[in-house]
């Protein structure tokens, strides 16, 4: 049973400031700070469908309402849509770039801004999850990943979506632990991705917001046990981890070839690096509680597979 619900809708109130944003440029009564959210609105809704966003009173009421009542379903049809146009295709670059390779999966949390470039130096390919993209600097193979393309629309709201282009779908990699995503992306935007698809899917309950008692149901990843896992073979099925997008992206960069991979920015706390987090919605507190034991039973079972994990957050 979930604490919560998708970081993803945390981003709401980003799309609603948005919105009204383009009601002052509509009315005349805007600023340039306005004209600019227009240009970011416009590169957005080529990725995102647009999506009733919650109001005030009652109409809040309802929208949360339908949500809950609509989850079931959403995540079903979503799941389903994903064993449906998830194919084996692997990206040549995939194993080409990994395969025995240093790689270094970046966050955003605070021990990023406690490292130079001269850090980074040390390895082949790094793998930026969701704003950590601002670190991007496009002098070797480097990849976007996600679990939740919620911050990916933030990231395009505030920046637009030239990184993702310039990166490439091949180099831009969604393992989306809440299969509705799927529908709120235009087609144009899904083609932007490589997307990968879980090895297990089963329905769990959530609590959402403040209830106590779970009311939601939906299709989920089924998580792996670390005492017998073993890692899968090159392809585009891979566990996906719910504590955070980092953890799934470890197993990405070890599925496809890396037997020595680092972290840096997955401190797992509550705080951003301030290089690259001003504009991402803040984690609601202990959301990445589960996330140091998760590593530790992960890098034990990978190093028995040969694999070496360092988190180099906790080192500096």
């Amino acid at each position: 049973m979930s604490k919560g619900v998708s970081a993803g809708h945390t981003s709401c109130d980003v799309i609603v400031r948005r919105r009204r944003s383009l009601d002052r440029l509509q009315q005349g009564a805007h600023t340039m700070a306005d004209v600019q959210v227009a240009r970011q609105a416009a590169a957005a809704e080529q990725v995102f469908h647009r999506y009733p966003v919650p109001g005030a009173g009652m109409q809040r009421f309802w929208w949360f309402t339908r949500f809950v009542a609509t989850v079931p379903f959403n995540s079903w049809r979503g799941s389903r849509a994903l064993q449906r146009h998830v194919d084996d295709r692997v990206p040549a670059a995939w194993p080409a770039e990994f395969a025995g390779k240093r790689a270094l999966i970046v966050g955003t949390g605070p021990s990023l801004d406690r490292v130079d470039q001269t850090f980074f130096n040390d390895f082949d390919v790094l793998v930026y999850v969701n704003f950590a993209l601002r670190r991007a600097r496009f002098d070797r193979p480097e990849y976007f990943f996600t679990m939740d393309p919620g911050p990916s629309r933030e990231y395009i709201d505030a920046f637009g979506a030239d990184a993702f282009r310039r990166l490439g779908p091949d180099h831009c990699v969604i393992a989306p632990i809440f299969f509705d995503f799927w529908h709120l992306m235009t087609e144009e935007g899904r083609a932007m991705f490589t997307w990968l698809r879980p090895d297990a899917v089963g329905w769990r309950t959530e609590r959402f917001k403040s209830i106590p008692v779970p009311v939601v149901l939906r299709r989920y990843p089924r998580q792996p046990d670390w005492q017998d896992y073993r890692l899968p073979q090159l392809g585009r099925v891979i566990p996906i981890l719910k504590p955070t997008s980092a953890l799934t992206a470890v197993m990405f960069a070890a599925m496809c070839g890396s037997r020595d991979v680092g972290l840096i920015g997955c401190d797992f706390s509550d705080s951003r690096a301030a290089s690259v987090g001003g504009a991402q919605t803040a984690v609601a507190a202990g959301t990445f509680n589960s996330a140091r034991t998760e590593f530790t039973a992960m890098q034990a079972n990978f190093a028995d597979q040969g694999v070496r994990l360092t988190n180099h957050s906790w080192l500096r």
